[in-house]
């Protein structure tokens, strides 16, 4: 009950009592005093109760509407009278978990509770006011703002005060400004990182304000121009000359879109060639346009381009001069480069070439022109042929068989840079080549297969490569023992029988391994332990191997010793009949000697005349025994010769003199057979070493056969002829060389040779001087004698 209702209640009491004591007839003087008393009060405490009822009634109202305005506060409130009272708003509960008491602090956490606790202190005390943040126990963040509100004074009592705490919960807004807090560190963090990312970069990046004036650069652009990035944008010093780069970036704001260009300039000591590019930026604030800027050095770009392109001129001559028809199509087909050798095979116009046509076209063309096989179905075959454009992964490589007879190899390739590269080459001669050969190789095989020798190559590892079956037969070998190749140590084993001498097998097996293998030319003969012989050589390949032979020449041998024994007694034989040819000579030329002495006293007519008849008989046996004389002393020389006990006496010998005597000596002879001798003898023939009276000898007796056999044409030609390195002496008769008669030296064992003993002794003669006797035919019956003696070369 509220103290104007208790005050209404007592004057109301007071009144009706004093009422009351006056109305009883019974009361005393004093009853009726007090209840006047009482009534008087009773009706003074109506009127002050009514006075005050209007009073309160008013601040009621103030009150509602403070309550009213308390109601409508955003935050939920505490507050403390001076007495400590705690009165609050009824939010205050849900903010703090709990409904607030004197000590508010106990509703924060501990880490939050001391600094409250601190702050109200301070407020309750010293009334200083505080605005601080805490988190609830239940883990909520309020921002308690407190401040002290004087009371006004009632006339009575001083004016109170009121220690308002106003809460207002922040968590949301907390927890929006941390996230905020967080972006804005991360933000500051990237563009940090950014920074120095582009600082990193090799490549100088700028960035223009709205002025297209430079308001920052990396490390990259600040070396560049030589300065630090922070004094850059204050000295706008520009990357490239004049103000080409502020042009190109306005350029690029104007129209929205990266702008570049090339220009060269000098960076440090070098002079390069960049690419700067220009980019409109959007400006954060969203006011005008920024421009982003960066610099690539195209330097070694282009001089790998040069560099690139001086490859491709030299790989497209090196494809020029090759043999092979090359051609390479792009992706979309077109011909994008050939060689001559392409032009010249398919025999196309080179100016239609260049005009780029499509693989398809130059298919229909070469159809055209019969130049690709005969296919049932073309246009599957052309269709097959385009889709190695998609399809193609590894190179096909095909021959081509046209209808000219010409076999192509073809190989197609997917090019590294897109399309194919066809390769064409002419086979048809190679396909020849290698036919011949492998029909070669099987006419050696056959030809080895079949030879008495036997044959057996070696590589450099000691391995049998190849052999045939004369090997295996003259070592005894079976065709098991010849299988994979089998190393020479192991064949040497299976020839063992035939190889074993008694000795050291391993140390006789390690030399004839030695042997076998060495690259060296060797030949010998080898006596096997059965007692049979075999003749080896060996002869190194080009390929490192090592080809030997083997002969089974028992059999040879044999009879070689049995040939030796008989020529030992021909030898015997021949110089028995040398001697007796010597022998017989001499006895015979005592008499024929008196014989033609008195056959010279007859024919001289020392005893008295001679009539016709006698004088012919005398000579006729003056003649025999000259040529019987003649002939006996051929005998002896040719025998003295062919024994070889004739030295020459040798000396200088005047050739053109050699040939005027033995002219002088025959000339008369011939004439009376009625032959012409024609002499040659030029001062240009010089001289020679050898004997004079040998060689006289030699020509005399060619000579004098010469008119014994004369020619049809009764002509003899004595010449001489110098050469390189010799001398030819010729005694010829006849009309002439014939053309398709081959010269050829003189045989003992020619029929024509044997019938004229003085052509042995002729050869004979020429032999000892060094030289060599030719025959050769002449037309109309005659012959040619060369006699060629080797000289010196002139100095």
């Amino acid at each position: 009950m509220s103290a104007l209702t208790r005050s209404y209640a007592l004057a109301t009491l007071g009144l009706a009592v004093g009422v009351g004591l006056m109305a009883e007839p019974s009361g005393s003087p004093a009853m009726l005093g007090f209840a006047g008393i009482l009534g008087a009060a009773g009706f003074g405490g109506l009127f002050w109760t009514g006075k005050e009822r209007r009073r309160t009634d008013r601040l009621a109202a103030e009150v509602a509407r403070l309550e009213a305005l308390l109601a409508a506060a955003p935050h939920p409130w505490c507050a403390w009278d001076a007495s400590g009272t705690v009165s609050a708003a009824p939010g205050c509960a849900g903010l703090l978990g709990a409904a607030p008491g004197r000590n508010l602090a106990d509703a924060f956490a501990d880490a939050d509770a001391p600094r409250v606790a601190e702050a109200l202190r301070r407020l309750h005390g010293e009334g200083e006011a505080f605005r601080i943040e805490a988190a609830t126990r239940g883990g909520r963040r309020l921002l308690l703002s407190g401040r002290r509100a004087g009371g006004a004074s009632n006339g009575t009592q001083p004016a109170g005060h009121q220690d308002v705490v106003w809460l207002e919960d922040v968590t949301d807004r907390c927890t929006e400004l941390d996230g905020l807090t967080r972006g804005r560190r991360d933000a500051e963090s990237a563009l940090a990182e950014l920074r120095a990312a582009v600082d990193a970069l090799p490549l100088p990046v700028w960035l223009r304000g709205a002025g297209l004036e430079l308001s920052w650069c990396n490390r990259a652009y600040a070396r560049a121009v030589d300065s630090e990035p922070a004094a850059v944008p204050e000295s706008g010093r520009e990357l490239t000359a004049g103000d080409a780069g502020r042009a190109l970036a306005e350029r690029a704001r104007n129209s929205g879109v990266a702008q570049s260009e090339r220009a060269s300039t000098v960076i440090g000591t070098e002079r390069r060639l960049l690419e700067v590019t220009e980019a409109p930026l959007p400006a954060p604030d969203g006011n005008g346009t920024l421009v982003v800027g960066y610099a690539l050095d195209l330097t070694a770009v282009e001089e790998l381009r040069g560099e690139l392109n001086r490859h491709l001129a030299a790989h497209a001559e090196v494809l020029e001069r090759l043999g092979a028809a090359i051609a390479i199509f792009g992706a979309d087909t077109r011909l994008t480069f050939f060689n001559q050798a392409y032009a010249r095979l398919w025999d196309l116009e080179e100016a239609w070439l260049r005009s780029q046509p499509t693989h398809g076209e130059i298919l229909e063309e070469l159809r055209t022109r019969r130049r690709l096989p005969e296919y049932a179905d073309y246009q599957s075959y052309k269709r097959e042929r385009l889709s190695r454009y998609t399809r193609m992964l590894e190179p096909v490589e095909e021959l081509m068989h046209l209808p000219d007879g010409t076999t192509l190899r073809s190989l197609a390739a997917p090019h590294p840079l897109g399309g194919l590269m066809q390769i064409l080459e002419d086979v048809t001669n190679t396909l020849a080549l290698e036919s011949s050969y492998n029909t070669l190789i099987a006419v050696q095989q056959e030809t080895l297969d079949n030879l008495a020798e036997g044959i057996a190559v070696f590589g450099g590892d000691g391995r049998l490569k190849l052999s045939n079956p004369a090997f295996a037969r003259i070592w005894d070998l079976h065709d098991d023992d010849l299988l994979g190749e089998p190393h020479i140590s192991g064949l040497f084993e299976h020839m063992r029988p035939f190889l074993e001498n008694g000795g050291d097998w391993d140390s006789l097996k390690d030399e004839m391994i030695g042997a076998t293998l060495e690259r060296a030319v060797r030949s010998g003969r080898l006596e096997r332990a059965d007692g049979s012989v075999v003749e080896f050589s060996t002869l190194p390949l080009p390929d490192g191997a090592v080809l030997n032979s083997y002969l089974d020449v028992t059999d040879s041998a044999r009879l070689e010793q049995a040939l030796r024994a008989s020529n030992a007694a021909l030898e015997a034989a021949d110089q028995l009949k040398s001697e007796f040819i010597a022998n017989v000579s001499h006895h015979l030329r005592n008499p024929l000697n008196g014989i033609i002495g008195f056959a010279e006293v007859l024919a001289n007519q020392y005893f008295g005349e001679l009539n016709p008849r006698q004088i012919e008989y005398v000579k006729g046996v003056l003649n025999a025994g000259e040529r019987l004389l003649e002939l006996i002393d051929d005998v002896v020389d040719m025998t003295s010769l062919g024994a070889g006990v004739t030295t020459l006496d040798r000396a200088t010998v005047d050739v053109p003199d050699l040939l005027e005597t033995v002219a002088e000596l025959t000339r008369e002879w011939a004439r009376r057979e009625g032959l012409r001798l024609d002499l040659t003898a030029p001062s240009s023939l010089g001289e020679v070493e050898g004997d004079a009276r040998r060689l006289k000898q030699a020509l005399f007796t060619l000579v004098v056969g010469a008119i014994r056999h004369p020619p049809a044409n009764r002509r003899i030609l004595l010449s001489g002829e110098r050469t390189a390195g010799a001398l030819v002496l010729t005694v010829g008769s006849g009309a002439g060389p014939d053309e398709s008669a081959m010269p050829s030296r003189y045989d003992r064992n020619d029929p024509r040779g044997a019938a004229a003993l003085g052509l042995s002794l002729v050869r004979n003669v020429m032999e000892l001087h060094g030289g060599r006797l030719e025959v050769e035919e002449w037309m109309g019956g005659g012959t040619r004698f060369r006699c060629i003696l080797p000289v010196p070369p002139a100095a």
